[in-house]
């Protein structure tokens, strides 16, 4: 009996001190990074957004376990010439869900909407970079009065069973489960492992070391961050399921681009095939890897920029044949 008080008593101890360290990591992640913009409440969600500039609206949206933050290379830029704005996809960064449960993709998509109607915004030109180019295309499919335009980056556009190598770590299912370990476990591995992960992402290119304060890598750390991570990787590909057999249906221009050395989601399968699905894309492969906002940051303003003008055209090529080409 004696034993067993003992064992759980120091189970217990290391589980508090854990607990402990994972609040205290959170709390510097957040002194790191603190919310750059506003807030609005939308269909549920209170959502964190950073708006920027003036003229023509594109409104970035960032992918798994990222933030607004994700797109430090493009905000500005833009900024010259549009009005920008970046938002923090409910559970990332700093936007919550004030009622009910995380939402999956497509009740994303449904938040973005009523946020872009919110923010009065005129059909924007909305740009998705990974899991954030899966929720594009399902705004533009669910929603389709709500944008002009689609830039999709690195995008997941069909069902990916078996996670990236680099996220691995979040494919954890169960709910009680996924909260034990972002209080316990996912803090003091995740600091040790980040770099390592940073690594992966941005393969073949190096990540600047900047990216986890610039970039937001920090706020990844904190235990909501971890929750909404595992959520939206093991629900998106059911979604993903139900949305590819109406990407024909999709009239708006839509650009795709990938590096072509993206070690997380291959082109082939999710920029060729994507592009060849929609009725009205052009498939841009430049080098690199997974990470083009951040490492190709200029060409990427160059070829939204491009879509900017492209939709607010008087009139613009609809219902054409897809289109591919290649640039360096």
């Amino acid at each position: 009996m004696a034993t067993a008080v003992v064992i759980g008593a120091a189970v217990a101890l290391l589980l508090g001190g854990l607990a402990l360290f994972t609040a205290l990591t959170a709390r510097q992640a957040e002194s790191l990074a603190p919310p750059a913009g506003r807030f609005v409440e939308v269909e549920g969600a209170r959502l964190h957004y950073v708006d920027r500039g003036s003229g023509p609206v594109v409104v970035l949206v960032h992918g798994l376990s990222g933030n607004l933050r994700n797109f430090y290379g493009l905000i500005d830029e833009l900024a010259a010439t549009c009005r920008v704005i970046a938002v923090d996809r409910p559970g990332c960064g700093y936007s919550r869900m004030i009622r009910g449960q995380h939402p999956e993709l497509r009740t994303q998509a449904c938040i973005i909407a009523r946020f872009v109607h919110e923010l009065r915004l005129e059909r924007p030109v909305l740009v998705g970079h990974s899991l954030g180019g899966a929720l594009a295309l399902a705004v533009a499919l669910d929603h389709p009065d709500c944008v002009s335009a689609l830039v999709l980056i690195s995008t997941l556009s069909h069902e990916e069973r078996v996670p990236p190598a680099a996220f691995k770590a979040l494919d954890i299912r169960h709910p009680t489960l996924q909260w034990l370990i972002a209080w316990t476990l996912m803090a003091p591995l995740g600091k040790l492992a980040q770099r390592t992960r940073l690594d992966a992402v941005f393969a073949p290119e190096r990540p600047p070391r900047s990216f986890v304060v610039d970039g937001g890598a920090a706020l990844g750390l904190r235990p909501v961050s971890f929750v909404a991570a595992c959520k939206d990787l093991t629900t998106v590909s059911d979604e993903l399921a139900t949305m590819t057999p109406r990407y024909p249906s999709m009239r708006i221009p839509v650009e795709v681009i990938f590096g072509r050395a993206d070690p997380i989601l291959d082109y082939q399968v999710h920029g060729e095939r994507l592009a060849a699905a929609l009725p009205n894309a052009t498939l841009h492969l430049i080098a690199g890897g997974h990470m083009i906002p951040v490492t190709a940051a200029d060409q990427i303003v160059r070829r939204i920029r491009q879509m900017v003008e492209r939709a607010h055209q008087p009139t613009q090529r609809c219902g054409g044949q897809s289109d591919r080409h290649v640039s360096t």
